[in-house]
């Protein structure tokens, strides 16, 4: 990190120096009397701008929802949460948002949350109004360039470009200031060893020619080791934004940032199980030898990659307890069911290599080669045996800490994302507004763990709208008509297959070679790599998609009590798919290349809403909408594979929402459903979900010193098509003497001879989705003692809940306090908080189609914060 405190340093002196410059330059200007036209931008500017309070109806919300400004106003639920909730609720990532606001969850995928979970489904993330690049889990998104955040359930209307039904997030970048130049440099740690510094500065000032503009400048970087063992979490973002108004009546807003992530993986525990999750008991053990020279002293890949295709006895895939410790806790007469792997004819027995694969071809010779290495090499270990447990031998486990996961310090997920933003506006003519918005992101990232996983992506994509909103045309109504267009090039490199990670015993303290898996561009193969077998749902493609949309946007007001917001949209698509690389890997892999290019085409269709609200009395809204469209759902990396990743989504919603006693309690209760088709990475293929639910969100300023925020959400989702691939559910048992064992086919016979027919669970008949809580409920409360001290506390209860399919695991319901007081004056503030102040055991649910019945996450344990802030 050296070289990012470095950086940091540097920067830091940058800012300080142009915001002494800015000052300086202020001071002349004033002393010259050239500061008219500079004032009354600053004033203008000053009154548009994100208002910092707790009460979501004194923030305006212009852009979501065209010309609408209250959120009693727009028939959605919308969720705002301002800088002041964000720096309350302490919301670093997406993975925070479930800390606040009804509907917001968390699936935790590998521990990088990239995309937000709005009403069960993943959602879109749009920066000032333009969608981002889709990416699920290859970094955390940056949250160093916004400054509030603004949730909306159900898709994106008309103007915003088609994304996932669940609800999207607009990200409200920092805004240059106004008033003044000032600054503020904050430093925040907690006791697991995260610091993190942020500097941000930025003034007014005159351009040549007395162009009135203003800058902002901010830096963070974060030197994060986290609560889980051996995973960091560290980052460096740059961003920097301007504005300024060229003539009158036009106002240019760009901004950017540049973000560099290095980290890993969080797979959480191996091997879970009920007794795991209850009492933190962890079935010990590893797999007998499987070292290959072929792969530099490591797992035999062959053995692994397909182990019901290779005719290899399946103990080699059981558990294995070092020597000395089945002699200390197992009876001589149980050992003596167990495979003895100091005895040769034991090994004999378990390295034979006489057999074929499933096709009756000889085992390969490599695979021969490494079975009769290890054979010729006595262990101190016994195999565990069907024959030791059918006479009464048990498991062993020993405790395991929450802190304890499966990684590895040689693991890495990094990765680089460049974002630039702008608005150029038109509104000389205030019945008539004009406007161009333009997005353009560059995104890569390179991810390895040696349980056996790799994955490089690269996605860049340019997008522009222009539109023009009109006041007068249409009586009583504000009509937006604009055009969008969206260009996506990316890729996605993937090696997966394997991923033998139920062998390692994580409360080993080194990594044993026998649980390392070379995969991708580590792998000891000649020539080209094509990493993981490629078909189309495979691991591995490339597309370019373009996107040509026209759109239009009606908000009428009917009469003083009843307005609607209506909306269409028609979008062409044409998309381009391929196999990852130059023609030189496309003609080593001439089938699967041919395969994934049939696949290019285009396609068109229409989104469209309707949106009644009607004002019941005073201010207490009832509303309604309807959307109905597609959503596109890219694999991860943004690529797609062709038409399946175009979901069709249909959503009704209906709610009340009121602004009560003088405008100091907002309540919104909403109630809905939606259906939709979501694209499943592991199969390639499109999976029609639908949930329904009902949300409550209050928020009450009960005095000037005390405010209250609360919400409620209750929601199911189901899946309508019975289950494709997912890992089996594993018993202390089945761990034991299946450990290195992931099949994908599920209705016949596996190589240990058991049919496992799960497509529909016996226990699961609906197929309700798992991984996250169906009830939750969330209270928050601060108050300040107008002398610069203030408290808070929030409580979030989440009832049990599945954290698979089979509803063979069960997460507990759980508690969570958190609680922060600080001390501010007008040049410093001091916080204290505490995460889980109440250290209560609870866990983080998981994607359930791949990792929910393999891997299972412990939350962190009571964490202590501190920050620090001084402002000049």
């Amino acid at each position: 990190m050296k070289n990012v405190y470095r950086l940091s340093a540097l920067t830091l002196s940058a800012l300080l120096a142009s915001l002494a410059q800015a000052q300086e330059a202020k001071d002349a200007n004033e002393s010259e009397g050239e500061m008219t036209v500079l004032e009354e931008f600053i004033v203008t500017e000053r009154d548009s701008a994100l208002k910092d309070s707790l009460l979501p109806t004194e923030r305006q919300i212009s852009g979501l929802f065209g010309d609408t400004t209250n959120i009693l106003q727009v028939p959605r639920a919308v969720t705002l949460l301002s800088p002041a909730i964000m720096d309350q609720f302490n919301i670093e990532d997406l993975s925070d948002l479930k800390k606040v606001a009804a509907g917001t969850q968390t699936y935790n995928y590998y521990g990088l949350a990239g995309t937000p979970v709005v009403r069960g489904a993943k959602g879109g993330t749009f920066l000032n109004g333009m969608l981002r690049a889709y990416q699920r889990n290859e970094m955390p998104l940056s949250f160093g360039s916004l400054e509030a955040i603004d949730i909306v359930k159900g898709p994106a209307p008309a103007d915003f470009a088609p994304t996932q039904i669940g609800g999207f997030v607009n990200l409200i970048p920092k805004s240059p200031f106004y008033d003044e130049a000032s600054g503020s440099v904050t430093l925040d740690v907690d006791e697991w060893g995260m610091e993190r510094v942020t500097a941000d500065v930025g003034a007014p000032f005159l351009l040549p020619g007395d162009t009135p503009a203003a800058f902002r400048l901010s830096l963070t970087s974060q030197d994060g080791e986290m609560y889980w063992d051996d995973v960091d979490n560290d980052y460096t973002s740059v961003y920097a934004a301007l504005k300024f108004q060229p003539a009158d009546g036009v106002s240019v807003f760009v901004g950017g940032e540049y973000f560099d992530f290095q980290s890993n993986e969080n797979p959480g525990w191996n091997r879970p199980t009920q007794q795991a999750i209850d009492n933190g008991q962890y079935v010990i053990g590893e797999p007998a030898a499987m070292i290959s020279p072929e792969w530099r002293g490591t797992l035999d890949r062959n053995a692994v990659e397909f182990p019901t295709a290779v005719g290899i006895n399946p103990s080699l895939f059981s558990l294995g307890i070092p020597g000395d410790v089945a002699r200390a806790r197992i009876p001589d007469a149980d050992r003596a069911n167990m495979l003895n792997l100091n005895n040769a004819a034991d090994r004999a027995t378990l390295y034979d290599s006489s057999g074929s694969d499933a096709f009756g071809n000889p085992l390969p010779a490599g695979l021969v080669a490494t079975l009769a290495a290890n054979e010729a090499t006595p262990q101190d270990t016994f195999i565990y045996t069907q024959e030791y447990f059918d006479n009464g031998g048990v498991v062993l486990t020993d405790k395991i800490d929450g802190s304890t996961v499966l990684a590895d310090t040689s693991d890495f997920a990094d990765s680089e994302d460049l974002v630039l933003f702008g608005d150029i506006i038109f509104s000389g003519n205030p019945s008539r507004t004009y406007t161009l918005k333009f997005l353009y992101e560059d995104l890569e990232t390179s991810k390895r763990s040696s349980y056996g996983y790799a994955v490089d992506t690269e996605q860049t994509v340019a997008s522009s709208k222009f539109f023009m909103t009109d006041r007068v045309f249409i009586p009583n109504t504000t009509s937006t008509v604009g055009v969008n267009v969206r260009y996506t090039d990316a890729q996605i490199l993937q090696d997966f297959f394997a991923e033998p990670f139920a062998r390692r015993d994580i409360l080993n303290p080194t990594i044993n070679p026998n649980t390392v898996l070379l995969v991708g561009n580590q792998a000891p193969v000649g020539g080209l790599n094509l990493w993981s077998p490629t078909a189309v749902g495979g691991a591995n493609v490339t597309s370019e998609l373009w996107q040509y949309a026209a759109y239009a946007t009606f908000e009428t007001q009917w009469t003083d009590r009843i307005s609607s917001i209506a909306s269409i949209r028609y979008e062409y698509a044409d998309f381009d798919i391929g196999l990852p690389g130059d023609a030189e890997r496309a003609a080593q892999d001439p089938a699967n290349a041919a395969a994934l290019e049939a696949q290019s085409g285009d396609t068109d269709y229409f989104n469209w809403s309707f949106g009644p609200n009607i004002r019941l009395f005073n201010e207490v809204y009832l509303y309604g909408s309807y959307q109905e469209g597609t959503s596109i759902d890219p694999t991860q990396g943004g690529a797609i594979f062709g038409e399946q990743n175009f979901a069709e989504n249909e959503m009704w919603e209906a709610g009340l929402k009121g602004s009560f006693l003088d405008g100091k309690l907002y309540g919104a209760i909403s109630i809905y459903e939606w259906e939709q088709s979501q694209f499943n990475v592991r199969e390639g293929l499109s999976e029609s979900l639908e949930a329904e639910g009902l949300e409550i969100e209050v928020t009450w300023q009960v005095t000037d010193n005390f405010t209250v925020i609360s919400s409620w959400t209750d929601l199911e989702v189901t899946r309508n098509d019975p289950l494709g691939f997912r890992t089996i559910p594993m018993s202390e048992q089945d761990w034991a003497l299946y450990a290195g064992e992931l099949t994908s086919n599920f209705s016949t016979a596996s190589f240990d001879g058991r049919v496992r027919d799960f497509d529909v669970p016996t226990n699961n008949p609906d197929l309700v989705y798992p991984g996250q809580p169906q009830k939750t409920f969330k209270l928050f409360g601060l108050y300040s003692f107008q002398n610069g001290f203030s408290v808070n506390l929030s409580m979030e209860w989440q009832e049990e809940f599945y954290l698979d399919f089979d509803n063979t695991k069960e997460l507990p319901e759980a508690t969570i306090f958190n609680t922060s007081v600080r001390y501010s004056t007008d040049k410093w503030e001091i916080a204290l908080g505490v995460d889980n102040l109440t250290d209560e055991e609870y866990f983080l649910g998981a994607d359930p189609i791949f990792g929910a019945n393999t891997l299972v996450t412990a939350a962190p344990e009571r964490t202590l914060l501190g920050s620090f802030k001084v402002m000049f």
